[in-house]
């Protein structure tokens, strides 16, 4: 279902071909969806990442997302029984949960599941990889049984998105014990509309909760089949009973023309781009930083690389975040200027045909996920790209631990927007100067230190009015563009197959403004939950 990548491992491949029958039985059975999907989670426990964007199958969040495939969605009460009471100061949120929810286990949701699920989350001992995400909490307490208060160190209006993490029951909750030993990981309960029946290291089955609170969903089993192999999924698609996969959008786009399917593309804040490493005689160059982002065409890639399944990303900031998006902050695809830009920097053609300055050379690494075909084919197009401008880049594969310490040194291949349904989580672990240290390595990885910066992004996170942030965060993009820390490329579309045969027996829900983390969890099925029989 992936589902969160910080929890998802690639497990067995599941050997699939065209022709081969490998869909289960349920796939024929009309209240079941058969999905086909690159990689299992390695646990199903929200406190460790698991569905952790307001959307959550077996664990609910206090609040989910609302919205237009093409808009940024708005952040809904689920669990909640209305919006946040807010002090006036913006430090004390207070929170009345619905009455009378009950886990799948029949106990009620109550205030004290709230608390502890999130003290677990900031308690070190847990080592949950979503602590970072409550790093503003100061504190949460229960007022009574159903009201949670939430004590910031600071105003923070993003801080609703951290209120899309799964509730877990409290008797289930150990907060000196790591998540990755929890029982939880294996076993969830939740609230929500389904309950779980199998999973092993090739499937997950979900079934219908058949005590949720608004009757059992339509879709009474939902199956997750792992083919981690692109090319195999693809195949197995096109050859079998499976409901549905994501694809890349090259792949996905095979489908178009075929009878009997369908393609579906979710908009997505998920970008892509390259670290500019601030150790390197060529990259840390403020000049050689413009240049490339000049230099650069992205529409090509697009087209090429990408089947035209995205728009250009020339800050962190898509088009869908409304007054928040500065549309006067890109980079024109200038090759003139770049050259220039190159040249008065003092890096000057050689007779190789490389650029260099005094003894240094115009040549760096670029290091990819070996097991991501799009990282690497955007990789391989850069370095096409930038050789007609006298610049060298070695294209590598280097997992995630490879890759950490030569962050200095190398440029990476990397994705980002993992909660971006607040302009402020798209930006601030980005670009503000106390990231990388603050967080992990790929936050803010070249590392951009500029005070008027930090001080744009400080004013955007902690100011309650409207007006105030977004001037902030324009102010933040027309300084990005003035002197860029990355080399962003896109923001990608991601491309789903589904068999066209789901629209005569359901009413389907639309697809949402997607995260970096996608798959089949997300696209048509992100609430699958809410489908209802015709």
């Amino acid at each position: 279902m992936p589902f969160s990548r910080a929890a998802a491992i690639l497990l067995p491949i599941v050997i699939v071909c065209s022709g081969c029958q490998v869909a289960s039985t349920d796939a024929a059975e009309t209240s079941a969806v058969n999905l086909l999907t690159p990689a299992l989670p390695s646990t199903l426990n929200p406190l460790a990442g698991f569905d952790n964007n307001g959307i959550g199958k077996i664990n609910e969040s206090l609040f989910t997302l609302e919205g237009e495939p093409d808009t940024l969605p708005k952040i809904v009460p689920l669990l909640a029984q209305d919006e946040p009471a807010i002090s006036e100061d913006g430090l004390t949120w207070n929170i009345t949960l619905q009455e009378d929810i009950k886990f799948s286990d029949g106990t009620l949701l109550d205030a004290a599941d709230v608390v502890a699920s999130y003290q677990a989350i900031m308690d070190p001992r847990t080592a949950s990889p979503l602590a970072g995400t409550l790093e503003n909490l100061a504190e949460v307490t229960a007022l009574d049984s159903r009201t949670v208060r939430f004590l910031l160190h600071e105003p923070q209006v993003s801080f609703k998105t951290s209120l899309l993490i799964g509730i877990a029951p409290s008797e289930k909750v150990d907060a000196t014990t790591p998540v990755s030993e929890s029982s939880l990981n294996r076993t969830p309960i939740g609230t929500g509309p389904y309950t779980l029946e199998s999973f092993d290291s090739s499937s997950l089955v979900l079934s219908a909760n058949e005590d949720y609170r608004d009757g059992a969903p339509a879709v009474r089993r939902v199956s997750y089949t792992e083919s981690s192999d692109d090319n195999a999924r693809t195949q197995a698609m096109a050859g079998s009973g499976y409901t549905g996969t994501v694809l890349p959008s090259r792949l996905a786009a095979s489908f178009a023309q075929r009878d009997g399917f369908e393609v579906i593309s979710a908009s997505s804040a998920d970008w892509r781009g390259i670290s500019l490493p601030a150790d390197h005689p060529f990259t840390k160059d403020p000049k050689v930083r413009l240049a490339l982002n000049l230099a650069v065409d992205r529409e090509e890639m697009i087209s090429g690389v990408l089947a035209g399944a995205g728009r250009p990303a020339y800050t962190f900031v898509p088009p869908e975040y409304g007054k928040y998006y500065n549309s006067q902050a890109i980079f024109e695809h200038d090759p003139q200027r770049a050259r220039q830009l190159l040249d008065d920097a003092g890096w000057v053609i050689g007779s190789d045909g490389v650029r260099t300055k005094d003894t240094q050379r115009a040549v760096f690494s670029l290091l990819y996920n070996p097991g991501d075909t799009l990282r690497r084919d955007l990789s391989l197009a850069l370095a096409s790209q930038l050789e007609a401008y006298g610049i060298k880049i070695s294209v590598e594969p280097a997992t995630f631990d490879q890759a950490e310490p030569r962050v200095g040194k190398d440029a990476i291949m990397l994705g980002g927007g993992d909660t971006p349904y607040d302009v402020d989580t798209q930006l601030y672990k980005m670009l503000h100067s106390s990231y990388p240290e603050s967080g992990a390595y790929y936050d803010n990885p070249s590392h951009y230190a500029n005070k008027v910066m930090d001080q744009a992004l400080h004013a955007g996170r902690t100011s309650t009015d409207p007006e105030t942030r977004a001037d902030a965060y324009q102010k933040v993009q027309e300084l990005y563009v003035e002197d860029p820390s990355m080399l962003l490329l896109a923001f990608v579309d991601h491309s789903y197959v589904q068999r066209s045969d789901v629209h005569q027996q359901w009413n389907t829900s639309t697809t949402l403004l997607e995260p970096h983390d996608h798959g089949t969890a997300w696209g048509p099925w992100a609430k699958i939950g809410q489908w209802t029989s015709k």
